[in-house]
This record gives C-alpha cells, structure tokens and sequence, in this order.
C-alpha cells in the first residue's frame, strides 16, 4: 500500500485533541445554599481517574473519526493488482525480437540465436500467435501474427547477422505496435540477443512497452569476450605524385580488460601489400600504426588495413579505404600582362618538379570562358576586369568545385569589382600604410588557426606569418556570411573566404611583388599559397571511407548526366538524372568498395561497417527491459490503459471512499453516545 498525497498523515497530530479535552475536562461544581448536610445520604466520590477520563468510548470513537479522516484525505492505495492467476490455457499473443546486429558475428552466438528462437516456436500451442522482428540499425517486422510453425521457422532459418550497428529503442516501439495486434491474448514479448551497451541509444522518455506485456530476455553475450578491432583510419587522401607521401593512420583497440596484445598490423594497394608493421596494443586502449612512403598508381586504388588477431570476431579485422593519385592541378594565373606581374607566383608553383601544379598564366584581355573551364582553379592577379562572359562562367565552375583566388592590388578597378554581386568583398580605397597609418608597414599578425590553409604555421615554429611586412593595401570590407580568415594588426582584413552558400572564393588584398608587401621574400610565402590553391583544390575532394548508413553525397558537373552506383557484389542502382550542379544522396546498405558513375567520371568510395560494433560490452537485460516497460503510473498519465485495467486501477485507488464512510458511522455514533451521556450526567 502506498498514499497519493503522504504529506496529510501529518494532521494524524491532531489525534492529540481528543485526548487532551478529556483530560482538561472537569465537574463544574455548582453551589446551592442549604441549611443542613445532616440528614442527607453520604456517596462517595468518584475517583480521580475516572473524573479526568469520563468517558473512554466515547473519546476512543473521537480519535478514530480523525484517524480516518487523515487517512482519507492522504488517499491510500494498492500498489500490487489484485489479479488472479493467469489462465495457462489462455491464448498467447508473442512478439520474438532478434539480434541481427554485427556484433552478433561474435564466434556461434548467431547460431545460439536460431536454436533459442526455434525452442520458442516449438513451444507454441494450438492457439498461439508469433510476430517476429529482426533488429539491428534498424527493425523490420518479418512476420505478422501467424500460427504457422513452419512459416516462422523458415523465416529464422533465413534470417542472416547484419554488419549494421545495434539501436534497441527503435525495436522496441515496433514491437508495440506488433503487440498490439493480439488484442485480448496474453502478449509476451521475448527479446534475444547480446544486450550491448552502445545499442542502448534512447532518445524518449516515454516507456513504450505496456504493462500488460509479460517480458523475457535471452542473454547470448559471452562473458570476457576476446576481441582486438581496428576502430579507425585516418588517411590522406589524394595525392599528385607517384610516391606517396601522406599517411595512412590505422587506430587498433584491445577490448581485452585483463592483458596487452601483440598484433600484425598490414596495409595493402589493390591486394598488393605495402608495409607490415608490429604493435603491441595494452588492455582495454587503442594505438597506432601509420604507414606512408609507398607508390600509387594512377588514379584510385583500393587499400585495406588488416590485422592478424585470434579472436571469435573477423568483422573489425579489416578496414577498407580509397586513395586517389591524381594529375597535377591544372592552376590558371590571369594578369593585367604586365611584365613580370606573376613572376612570384610563378616561381611559388613551379619552383620543383614534386609540387603537384601545372601552371599556365595568361592576361585577362586574351581571356575565355573555355579557357576557365579547363583548370581546377584559378588565380586573378590583380586584373582591373574580367570580360562579363568570362565573370558569369567563373560562377558556374564555383558550383561544380573549381576553386578561385582573387588578388586585389594596385591594377583592379575597385568600381567594377563592387559592381561583381558574387565578389565576397566590398573593395574601398587603397591603404598606403606609412602616410594614412602613421606607420612604416603593417604586419599579417591574426588569422584563423583552425582553418587549413594555416595548417603549416601551426606545425612549424621557424615558419611564421607576421614576419612578412606590408606597406599597402587595397582596404576591403567583408559581406554578410563572408568569412575573414586573416586579419592586419590595425585590424583590417587580409583573407577572406565567399559564403557557405558560395562555396570556392578567395580575397586577398595586396599584391604579389615587393612593392606592396616583402611576403614573396619570406619563408612563409610558399606554404601559405600552396595551402590556399590546394584547399580550393578540394571542393570536390572524397573522403577515404564512410560508415555503413552514412549518407553520401553524388555531386553533378557542368552539364545534365546519368548518374549510378556499382555495389561491391556488382549490382547497379540507378540514381537518375542529375542537372548540372544538382546534388543527391545515396545510403549504402552493405560494406564494401561502391563504384560512383556520374556521367563520364567514375570515383570510388570505401564503405566500413561501424567500429563501435566492436566493444562487446554488455548491460543487465533486466535494466534494458525496465526502461521500456511503462509502470502503473505512467499508463494513467498516459492514458494507456484497457478497460480492464482501467477498472482495476480504479478499484485500487477506492479505499479512501471506505475509510469516509466508516468515519460517517463513526460520527452518528458519537453524537448519540455523547447525547446520552449528557442526559445521565
């Protein structure tokens, strides 16, 4: 038994009243004159106890009309159904949720899980339903309701493990809805699998299950399980020369708890191996393996991280990436033709056959639109024009990944600029530091230390950006969702990039010579500028994998073209016809290497199960259950009650109408008890 409102036992105090009347109660004793005592008959007085307390029923019938209406007002009720015991030859109504997560690979657990779901079909009666649903990422119902043995044994014999991750919460909101197509059966719910924790991903507070669902877990996980997984591959993706020279990062884990592991960790090119590596890897953590240095062919080639471990799980063995090696960036450079005006430039791009720019430099007057279109990116070196058709060409290439760099310096006209709606700045009048500042220069002193065309003054403590001196500028003012990257120490801007929503613009403010500024004589001149052509570069770079369910992004070019997949089995799914610039996504549903066709390009893309998978840690099925099952009072608040549980809810909570009806009886007792009293007293 329990109360609603508890708090109200507090006036049980007032039980104190009664008591203390009865015992501040006296006789009044009245006084009559009288001549003589004499002849009158001698009774003896009452005691002293019976004069404090007159009346013991009557004081008893007091406290018990307060007891009672303490306890009404508190409104007790039962906390267990008085329901009688279940029928054993009542129809049953079962919903068998299976774990088809990737974890169930882990050694037999999988067959462990046919052989539990096949007992609860066998020991199904005549009368008997099953509902089955098949969980991982996701869950699909398999079968409706159905007696049909054989039918739902087919099914579980069909029923193959994922390489999906585990969310129970969606399982379980479908396994309501299925229990709720039994109607007046006895529903049980069975749920069979491992119980991994990192499945638990609830994203409600609302219990789901109801309350007249009898539930059961069949626990398969497998105490102290032995696995060593690869969690994750960093990787540099594309390349521009035959040997590679970024790296490939492999994170290994040891989910072991209680001793350190030894592994041979490998990375291979096409089924080709390219380096082998040992690493001892220590309880319950990860470590890495980076391996680099190896050639590529041309194009994309197809890597795998493996690891040779002795455990029941093979899965998270492997992890499959794509490289791309990639012709030299076709940069185009336009000047005012000038002598010498790109001069520095130039040099920067070709300064060593190992840097990955093919350069050609031309004036703007001789300038065309297909021209632009056969480079990846495009330098405007302080021109005071463009030919419009050329402007509204350099547009349409932003949308389909061609990176632009804008040099605004002593030669660009700043109305025409101001006049180019796409231009991320609005050009104002140009700054000659040493007569407007007061000053002999300005150094480039605040920049964004997260963006990636300053990655190489973060790792460098010799190479540094504020060591470069600039005596003029071309004074700019960002526009709304513009960005600006990099600032003067008077606090005008120096980089700016275009919006989100116009992806592949740069602005930079001063010019390329010693005039200007003495940047193209100082060390930081060439990572900056490198940086800055690669990042517009890589619009349109791949990644080097993604997760399984992951959507991935199907970018059209210039023109209309069909679009398709090639799944790693060699399927191939359409995805339609794609406008120019048009973006759509496709979800791979199996891991493997995917084979993108957009038009005429063809790219690669690696598609990994998730790591997470890995880490075979459990939770008590006791709890998981408990989480989704509503109790008695969330089902009223929620109204989620049958009529028959709402009747014996009811009935529950009606004491409180007895106790005021006793309290009544109690009452009229009392006034005719204390009647009675007054007229013999």
């Amino acid at each position: 038994m329990s109360f609603l409102n508890p708090f109200l036992l507090f006036g049980s105090l007032a039980l104190a009243i009664p008591i203390l009347i009865h015992l501040v109660r006296r006789e009044k004793s009245e006084i009559i004159p009288f001549s003589s005592l004499m002849f009158l008959l001698k009774v003896p007085k009452r005691s002293i106890r019976q004069q404090k307390i007159k009346n013991l029923l009557l004081m008893a019938l007091r406290l018990l009309i307060l007891a009672l209406l303490v306890g009404a007002f508190a409104r007790p009720y039962l906390t267990q159904p008085a329901k009688p015991a279940g029928n054993a030859t009542a129809n049953r109504g079962v919903v068998l949720m299976l774990d088809n997560s990737y974890s169930m690979r882990y050694g037999n657990n999988f067959d462990r899980l046919k052989a539990e779901a096949q007992k609860r079909i066998d020991s199904m009666r005549a009368g008997d339903r099953m509902s089955i649903i098949a969980f991982n990422e996701n869950a699909t119902l398999l079968s409706r309701p159905t007696s049909d043995k054989n039918a739902l044994k087919a099914m579980v014999d069909t029923l193959e493990p994922s390489f999906s991750g585990t969310r129970y919460y969606e399982a379980f909101t479908l396994a309501d809805r299925a229990l709720s197509e039994f109607g007046g059966d006895q529903k049980q719910l069975v749920v069979i699998s491992d119980f991994q924790r990192n499945g638990w991903n609830r994203s409600s507070r609302e219990s789901i299950i109801g309350t007249d669902v009898k539930t059961e877990a069949v626990n398969l996980a497998v105490q102290n399980p032995n696995n060593v997984g690869i969690d994750s591959v960093s990787v540099d993706q594309t390349s521009f020369t035959r040997t590679y020279t970024g790296r490939v990062i492999a994170r290994i884990h040891n989910y072991r708890k209680d001793i350190p592991v030894d592994v041979q960790v490998s990375v291979a090119l096409n089924d080709k191996e390219m380096g082998r590596k040992t690493l001892t890897v220590s309880a319950n953590s990860s470590a890495l393996a980076e391996f680099t240095g190896f050639d590529l062919q041309l194009g994309f080639s197809k890597g795998r991280v493996h690891i040779d471990s002795n455990d029941p799980l093979k899965v998270d063995d492997d992890f499959l990436f794509a490289l791309e090696r990639r012709e030299k960036l076709k940069l185009l450079i336009v000047d005012a033709g000038k002598a010498k005006q790109s001069l520095y430039l130039r040099q920067a791009y070709t300064s060593s056959p190992d840097l990955p720019f093919e350069v050609s430099v031309l004036p703007a007057s001789a300038l065309t639109p297909e021209e632009v279109s056969n480079h990846e990116v495009v330098v405007i070196n302080d021109v005071p024009r463009l030919p419009d058709k050329v402007r509204d060409r350099l547009d349409d290439l932003r949308k389909t990944g061609q990176g632009q760099l804008i040099i605004l310096g002593e030669n660009a006209d700043a109305g025409w600029w101001n006049s180019y709606a796409k231009l991320p700045v609005k050009a104002g009048p140009r700054i000659f530091v040493a007569k407007d500042r007061g000053r002999p220069s300005v150094a480039l002193t605040t920049y964004d230390r997260n963006h990636s065309i300053f990655k190489p003054f973060e790792k460098s403590t010799r190479v540094v950006l504020n060591s470069a001196q600039f005596f003029a500028y071309m004074n700019v003012e960002a526009k709304p969702g513009a960005v600006v990257l990099a600032k003067y120490e008077d606090g005008s801007p120096v980089i700016v990039e275009s919006s989100k929503e116009d992806h592949g613009m740069l602005v930079f403010n001063s010019t390329i010579d010693s005039k200007w500024n003495d940047l193209p004589l100082k060390p930081s001149f060439l990572p900056l500028f490198h940086e800055m052509v690669r990042y517009l570069s890589r619009y349109n770079e791949n990644r080097s994998w993604y997760a399984l369910d992951e959507a991935i992004p199907v970018v059209a070019g210039l023109e209309s073209v069909a679009a398709a997949v090639i799944d790693p089995k060699g399927g191939r799914q359409a995805l339609g016809q794609l406008t120019a610039g048009q973006v759509k996504f496709f979800t791979p549903t199996i891991p493997g290497f995917h084979e993108f066709r957009v038009g005429p390009d063809t790219r690669l893309v690696a598609v990994n199960p998730p790591s997470s998978e890995g880490n075979l840690d459990t939770m008590p099925p006791e709890d998981l259950l408990a989480s989704v099952q509503r109790t008695q009072g969330e089902s009223q608040q929620a109204g989620l009650f049958g009529t028959e549980e709402k009747a014996e809810y009811a009935r529950r909570q009606t004491i409180w109408w007895y106790l005021l009806f006793i309290a009544l009886l109690a009452g009229i007792a009392e006034i005719y008890i204390a009647n009675q009293s007054y007229k013999t007293s």
